[in-house]
């Protein structure tokens, strides 16, 4: 009795098998007749799905990049910069284009919160831009004031000539300069710079390094910056007092949010600030670790805009399926009744619909994917050759994603017009006109 059943299962089996082939034969023939249709109906799905593959790679490569370029400034940091009280960033942004200045951030502040027992060193820094001369050639640079701790705490600031100036010569305001690598190209060519003198807004700087090349990181473009004391260019240059913002390195990062709390108390005291009204404040304080959770909320927020953006685009695809099958059901409603007259149960009528249809969102899934993948490629080829590589990869993760949504939405679009089929009567069907 066992032999017997065993070989009923594997009959039963095969039969299954010979089905799925003679229903697999049926649509890919149905859906060759109507190739143009077939075509024009996919477009929808691949479009959705195309974006489901560049959203996710996009997102991720964002993501990275964000987090590089947050944790080049130093991973182990708290930013300390100038705030306008009562207003949003956007309206302080606005004003600030429009020439507004807080100038109540000082270097002494800095140098009162390097006393807290988790901090160790600090930099300051502000911004200028000024006419730079070397002989007969002149370029128009960004000046970077900071103090001498920079380079210990950025450790992406890599000296490759000479060397960066000390603390004894910032505070000093001794009239040194080191360039960023593109500024020294530009400037002074194969050229030594090592020991030359150049003119910053007509005042001389002796060149006493070159920085190892770097790169862009958001709007800073540190190979064509100037690197000079803080004090120097402040009383030299700027004729201010104040600077825009400042880091300050963390011992222990467990620790991190009570020494943001004690930052925050000492420059309200030091600003002669209310303590409990955050409003009124003429400074933020933000560590790294809140800036990357910040970054990284801000990018799942997007993503899921865009994939939102991307199932609509499935969903009006998915209707578009809908609709085509139905039609192609009107179509083919005497094929129908001839079938059925001949002893076709109601389940092969509706398999092969629901079939066809899963063959449509596959074949848009496939294109969809190879679609989005070649405009991901396309994306990071010139990100990078405008030397912004965003890392952008394409995950397994979001080509079972994007294989899943096909698949998920052929059925859902394709179970009516199959059912339709289905339920014919096959006396009606073999009337219809």
């Amino acid at each position: 009795m066992r032999f017997d059943t065993n070989k009923k299962n594997t009959a039963k089996k095969r039969f299954n098998l010979g089905e799925f082939k003679l229903l697999l034969s049926l649509s890919l023939q149905a859906l060759e007749t109507n190739r143009l249709r077939t075509i024009l109906t996919t477009i929808g799905i691949i479009i959705g799905i195309a974006t489901i593959i560049i959203v996710l790679s996009a997102g991720r490569g964002l993501e990275k990049y964000i987090i590089d370029q947050v944790e080049a400034f130093g991973a182990d940091t708290i930013e300390v910069e100038m705030k306008i009280p009562n207003v949003s960033d956007m309206e302080m942004m606005s004003a600030m284009m429009r020439g507004a200045e807080i100038t109540t951030l000082k270097v002494e502040d800095f140098e009162a919160l390097k006393e807290l027992p988790n901090i160790g060193n600090y930099y300051a820094g502000i911004l200028g831009q000024f006419k730079t001369v070397y002989r007969n050639n002149s370029k128009t640079a960004m000046i970077y004031a900071t103090t001498a701790g920079l380079t210990e705490i950025d450790k992406q600031i890599k000296i490759g000539q000479g060397r960066f100036f000390n603390e004894k010569e910032e505070k000093s305001q001794a009239k040194i300069a080191v360039l960023g690598y593109d500024l020294k190209e530009e400037l002074f060519g194969a050229e030594n710079a090592i020991g030359k003198s150049i003119k910053i807004n007509q005042v001389n700087f002796k060149v006493i390094g070159v920085t190892e090349k770097r790169g862009g990181i958001f709007y800073f473009n540190y190979d064509k910056m100037i690197f000079v004391p803080l004090k120097t260019a402040q009383k030299q240059l700027l004729g201010v007092d104040h600077v825009i913002y400042g880091f300050l390195q963390v011992k222990d990062l467990s620790k991190t949010s009570e020494t943001v709390a004690d930052i925050t108390s000492i420059m309200r005291k030091r600003h002669s600030l209310p303590p409990d009204n955050p409003d009124k404040d003429d400074f933020r304080v933000t560590s790294m670790q809140e800036a990357l959770e910040m970054m990284g909320v801000v990018t799942f927020g997007i993503t899921l805009l865009v994939l939102a953006v991307a199932g609509i685009s499935l969903v009006v695809g998915g209707v578009g399926i809908m609709n085509i099958m139905y039609l192609t059901v009107l179509e083919r409603t005497r094929e129908i009744g001839l079938r059925k007259a001949l002893g076709a149960k109601n389940k092969i009528i509706e398999r092969q619909f629901l079939l066809e249809t899963i063959i449509i969102t596959g074949l848009g899934g496939v294109a969809g994917i190879i679609f989005g993948s070649i405009v991901v490629v396309l994306i990071e080829w010139v990100s990078g050759s405008l030397g912004y590589s965003f890392g952008l990869t394409i995950t397994l993760d979001a080509v079972l994603l994007a294989i899943s949504a096909a698949l998920l939405f052929g059925i859902a679009f394709g179970l009516y017009p199959a059912r339709k089929a289905s339920h014919l009567s096959p006396v009606e069907a073999l009337r219809y006109e």
